[in-house]
């Protein structure tokens, strides 16, 4: 059997992907008939020949080899069929010089993407193969036996000592037109993971830049570290750009940069495990000025914040804990980053202690956070908290909760403007505790074609109608906006700044109808009322008033062909929408549409928000299997709005092709950032990668 894992040795050399195949695993043989000529010193295998060795599988209508000058012969249906699902078919193999040379004539190779490799014969040396009249395509074949496109070679060739693949007179053909010639191109065969060299350059324009080419260079630095240098060299002057990656046996870290004549960017991150509860994070985003990466197009989002921040944290079954800070920088040009905080250092940590038999638990937590500006207030927190949290369902099916919560808060203040006139510098505390009890009982009805459930809820919180120190400055709880995800909450401020004072009791409820084929509807409505007549809730929070605005959310999917989620809040007294949030999808792959409605009301000038009111929606329409086109728009609808983007685009897709032609345009202006066209066209050929304008 020696012969036979030599056989399936050296046939995995025409192919990469049985390279991994070891010698001296063991081989399942089958054959309707195996004989040995002892005149000719020939082992004979005929009819349905099969051998398997690492899940390779090789199969030929007829296998001959000779012991006397060790050659052998396969003929007839000779198949291949690797682990991965690739399937090489060849009509003649022949194996001699002690298995190590060898010629494999009609070669059909299909890859396990379902790509197709043909080639007249490979010849085969113990370093070298050589393949002749290559052609190569991953598109299916036509019913005239073409492809729509094929690279074509006269001469392949794998050198194995040096994991090259080079090929000979190329030439890319559609629909059996040449369109590009290449003498000459060599790449990396596919046991090489990465190697310094060029990669292939792409084309990008836009209005700053004018129209240019990114030549990308990739370096090897070695087998942990390598950096990409990708400059842009277009009309306007040169951009620089680079990304250098490193990987460590506990971490990985990546750092890009971009450089415009005296503008630049960086960002990237470094992270490390300590082990399977500690870690280090960190994420660096920087930009030399607020409309540099806009201009350039070098972002495909508009963040107006770049956020950077490094910390290192630790967390088991129960606690939580970290450490480390934050640096901010706002791209909007009116934002004067001065009066922008560093958090530093911001440490939380937090801890469940174990259930007892009845379901109850104690909760503990500590923090502290620092925050210091060039202008304006610096303030230092420190905080403690303890809780005990009880959930549960009765036997009569009421469910419960019940929580306790106490936080005790120290400050240390530096330069507040708390009252006109009046700056404070010192020290100051706030304590706070509440007690809520959460419950339901959902009535359940099944009929014939759907089953509905009804489930009324009510929170009641009590807690000390205490009133807010005011020289405790406002950094965490600012952005309260009463909708249907605050509807049930413990805490209508999310920090640490600002507390509820007095007591409330939430209500409302949940309705819920569906059936076995998916389509549902539900309702969630839902209102708060305050015993407390301080005012520390923003005007248009929704909560100013002792009788909150009433908020829902109403989710509509009888089809799959429309859906709708829409959340509102409207005025507990006329009934006036003053939140409106919607989004729904209508249609089907001939022509869908999702839309998406925001309009938010300021009546009373309060802080909160701005009034605002938008529409954006996208129209998509798959024509045919391969063809489909989208045009989409975001519409301010204010007073004195219009248009803020628009886009769309034309894209053809199959099994080996793409084409894709686009535009969008952005209505925004910002010191050097104009608005502006831009185009896109592309070309892939799968799966080289693809090919841009």
């Amino acid at each position: 059997m020696k012969f036979l894992l030599t056989l399936l040795f050296v046939l995995a050399t025409v192919c990469p992907a049985f390279a991994e195949d070891k010698k001296d695993a063991p081989v399942d043989f089958s054959a309707d008939e195996f004989t040995y000529n002892r005149d000719l010193n020939l082992v004979i295998a005929r009819g349905n020949v099969t051998f398997v060795q690492n899940g390779t599988t090789l199969k030929a209508d007829h296998i001959n080899y000779s012991t006397t000058d060790n050659v052998v012969i396969a003929s007839g249906n000779v198949r291949i069929i690797s682990p991965d699902g690739s399937v090489v078919h060849a009509n003649y193999i022949k194996l001699a010089d002690d298995l190590k040379n060898g010629i494999v004539q009609q070669i059909r190779y299909i890859l396990a993407d379902k790509s197709v490799l043909t080639a007249k014969d490979a010849r085969h040396g113990e370093n070298f193969t050589e393949f002749t009249d290559v052609a190569y395509s991953s598109c299916d074949f036509c019913e005239d036996g073409s492809r729509f496109w094929e690279l074509k070679a006269k001469r392949f060739t794998h050198d194995k000592e040096k994991h090259d693949m080079s090929a000979y007179n190329a030439t890319m053909t559609m629909k059996d037109v040449p369109f590009l010639y290449m003498p000459y191109f060599t790449y990396p065969d596919p046991t090489v993971k990465r190697r310094t060299g060029f990669l292939i350059p792409s084309f990008k324009s836009n209005k700053a830049m004018g129209m240019g080419v990114i030549v990308p260079y990739y370096w090897e630095i070695n087998n942990y570290t390598d950096f990409t240098f990708s400059p842009w060299l277009a009309e306007n002057g040169i951009l620089w750009q680079g990304v250098f990656r490193r990987n460590f046996e506990k971490g990985t870290t990546q750092l890009h940069g971009t450089m415009h004549e005296n503008r630049y960017s960086f960002d990237g991150y470094f992270n490390w495990n300590f082990n399977d509860v500690w870690r280090f994070r960190s994420k660096i985003d920087y930009a030399s000025d607020d409309t540099y990466l806009r201009r350039y197009s070098l972002r495909d989002d508009n963040d107006p914040w770049l956020t950077s921040r490094a910390g290192i944290d630790a967390l088991t079954e129960n606690t939580y804990f970290y450490f480390g800070g934050t640096y901010y920088r706002d791209m909007r040009v009116e934002v004067n980053d001065k009066t922008i905080p560093v958090v530093f250092p911001k440490m939380t940590f937090s801890h469940n202690f174990d259930r007892f038999s009845n379901g109850s638990y104690f909760s503990a937590a500590a923090s502290a956070v620092a925050l210091h500006r060039e202008t304006g207030t610096d303030s230092t927190r420190v905080s403690v908290e303890s809780g005990w949290h009880m959930p549960g369902i009765t036997d009569w099916g009421l469910v419960y909760s019940i929580d306790t919560l106490a936080i005790a808060n120290g400050y240390k203040i530096k330069d507040y403007a708390y009252q006109r006139n009046n700056t404070f510098n010192g020290d100051v505390g706030s304590f706070h505790a509440q007690a809520s009890l959460k419950t339901s009982y959902p009535f359940l009805y099944s009929g014939e074609k759907f089953t509905q459930i009804f489930e009324p809820i009510v929170m009641g919180v009590v807690s000390p109608n205490s009133e807010a120190n005011d020289k405790i400055p406002n950094e965490d709880s600012n952005e309260v906006d009463f909708d249907d995800t605050m509807l049930f909450a413990e805490r209508r401020f999310i920090g640490f700044d600002r507390f509820e004072a007095g007591s409330h009791v939430d209500y409302g409820f949940k309705w819920t109808a569906y059936n076995d084929n998916g389509r549902n509807i539900s309702l969630l409505l839902g209102q708060s009322y305050r015993f407390s007549d301080r005012q520390y809730f923003p005007a248009d929070s929704g909560l100013s008033r002792k009788t909150s605005d009433i908020a829902g959310r109403l989710i509509f999917a009888p089809t799959s062909f429309f859906n709708l989620s829409y959340a509102f809040r409207m005025d507990n007294h006329s009934f006036e929408l003053n939140r409106s949030d919607i989004s729904a999808s209508i249609g089907n792959a001939l022509l869908r549409a999702n839309v998406s409605y925001i309009n938010l009301k300021n009546r009373n000038g309060g802080l909160t928000y701005n009034s605002r009111e938008e529409i954006a929606y996208t129209l998509t329409s798959h024509l045919t299997r391969y063809w489909m086109t989208s045009f989409s728009q975001n519409i301010d609808l204010s007073e004195g709005g219009g248009l803020l983007s628009t886009s769309g685009k034309f894209r053809y897709d199959d099994e080996c092709f793409a084409f894709e032609i686009g535009f969008s345009r952005e209505y925004t202006r910002d010191r050097d950032y104009k608005d502006g066209m831009s185009f896109k066209i592309g070309v892939e050929f799968k799966p080289f990668g693809a090919l841009a304008l």
